[in-house]
């Protein structure tokens, strides 16, 4: 059994008064802050509970395993897609709310979609409303305070009494339009002060000094900046002024704001999407820097956003660990790495600080750099300039920049 540090016992602490007072608690931990076994000290605390339910990230449910091994009670973990599905207004559960009596909710912030709830929030609703809840992330309201409402209403000891987020967002939202399309837009992230205050009320915040990680041994990003050939910066400022690109296997067609964004950011890499197949496009400058700087090792891990990507990194790279800058954003450990590379990563500020501490681990870590390969003016740096704010990129935020 995994032994706890004096500071995640002096932590466990806080959260369980919190905890028995309230029916719910937030653990606000740093990513790599030791938040796991935290959580599982709070649950452990307690003398009336036997079984308790953690909702994870299908990544992270070996590490959960390894951390709950051998306590005191019998805990289920499993991945938000086995809660069950919805069909029409019929909710079809996999799980049983009588088997558990306490639910731990990992990586919550990705529960906080607003203003209206997703599909995952009502069946995690219908399943957890009967239990009190520790809630863990390490990226609680990066994008908006707001984002806690939908988060605590999965319990009927919710802190925010309000039949739904507009009824909330009335109490501690500061509402604001903005254009799109000629057309005011009604905004949901601002909040006022007095929310911030409420979330302290039952939030414990542990930061990666808590854990013994100094600031010298934090994350950082490394810019690499690759010159496409004068044939590939030609298809990508075509396809941008078109939104249609013909190649010898079909058409790309962008007729969308969305497809023409998704569509310029593969070509970056050399691989196109037309119908339900990836065509590789013959341009491999981002794939050539990255083996002429890196070489290709076991201990070289490459995040990709697209699976075409995925794809053309494993046929280029016979040993490298190639990751989805997705799915591997959080649960895993990375600290093994000696390179940590970012080819293209998603559209989330939140997931852009869980991704790059992945390579952060409280025991060492062989590399604190992670290296993002961009290209000036391109989407790729577009949607780095964003997220390293932890701002979102969007249809709003991106610029037809022309590559010369």
């Amino acid at each position: 059994m995994i032994e706890a540090r004096d500071y995640q016992i002096a932590k466990a602490e806080e959260l369980w008064d919190i905890l028995k007072a309230k029916g719910y608690v937030y653990l606000a931990g740093k990513p790599r802050s030791g938040k796991t076994l935290t959580a599982i000290l709070t649950a452990e605390k307690s003398t009336k509970i036997n079984s308790v339910l953690v909702l994870t990230k299908k990544n992270a449910i070996d590490g959960w395993l390894m951390f709950t091994k051998g306590r005191k009670h019998k805990y289920h973990v499993t991945n938000y897609e086995q809660v069950g599905s919805i069909d029409g207004a019929r909710y079809n559960l996999k799980l049983k709310p009588s088997d558990y009596q306490l639910v731990i909710i990992d990586e919550s912030h990705s529960l906080g979609a607003i203003p209206k709830p997703s599909g995952r929030i009502k069946l995690i609703r219908r399943l957890c409303w009967e239990m009190p809840h520790i809630h863990l992330s390490g990226t609680a309201i990066v994008e908006s305070p707001c984002s806690i409402f939908p988060q605590m209403t999965i319990s009927k000891y919710n802190p925010f009494p309000y039949k739904n987020f507009y009824d909330f967002h009335r109490v501690y939202g500061q509402p604001y339009f903005v254009k799109v399309h000629g057309k005011d837009m009604a905004q949901y992230d601002r909040a006022k002060p007095e929310l911030l205050a409420k979330i302290n009320e039952f939030t414990v915040y542990m930061t990666q000094e808590d854990a013994g990680i100094d600031k010298s041994l934090q994350a950082e990003d490394k810019l690499h900046y690759v010159e496409l050939l004068p044939e590939t910066k030609k298809l990508y400022n075509h396809l941008q002024e078109h939104q249609v690109l013909k190649l010898e296997k079909g058409l790309i067609i962008a007729d969308t704001t969305m497809k023409l964004r998704t569509s310029l950011h593969m070509l970056e890499s050399g691989i196109a999407k037309i119908e339900d197949e990836y065509i590789e496009l013959g341009n491999t400058e981002k794939i050539d820097y990255i083996k002429n700087t890196f070489g290709d090792s076991d201990t070289l891990g490459i995040m990709c956003h697209f699976v075409g990507e995925r794809i053309l990194l494993e046929k280029h790279f016979r040993k490298a660990k190639i990751y989805s800058s997705n799915a591997h954003s959080e649960g895993v450990d990375l600290s093994h790495l000696s390179s940590f590379v970012i080819l293209s990563s998603d559209y989330s500020g939140a997931k852009f600080i869980q991704r790059r501490e992945r390579i952060i681990n409280i025991n060492g870590s062989n590399t604190l750099l992670v290296h993002h390969i961009l290209v000036k003016k391109a989407i790729s740096e577009q949607v780095y300039k964003r997220v390293s704010k932890k701002q979102d990129f969007n249809n709003e935020t991106y610029e037809r920049s022309k590559l010369s």
